[in-house]
């Protein structure tokens, strides 16, 4: 599993997000497209792609891109 492509996925799950402007960096809940449908459409892509199973509680206690892909990284490995 790399990040660029979980980048990707990402982007293209969230409506009105550009292409290329996530980093691994990037604090997601700081992005203007970040509401209640961001949250569920990233927890619906994670498991649908990952088959990782992950709450919102989990998803709000992350920071930045990179630390969502590491833990769905940790759980696919598991």
């Amino acid at each position: 599993m790399e990040i660029d492509g979980f980048i990707r996925n990402f982007e293209e799950s969230i409506e009105g997000l550009e292409e290329g402007t996530v980093r691994p960096e990037t604090v997601y809940q700081d992005l203007p497209q970040w509401d209640s449908l961001a949250v569920l459409t990233t927890l619906a892509m994670v498991d649908a792609e990952y088959e990782v199973s992950l709450s919102a509680n989990e998803l709000a206690e992350l920071r930045t891109i990179g630390d969502l892909f590491k833990l769905v990284s940790s759980r696919k490995e598991a």
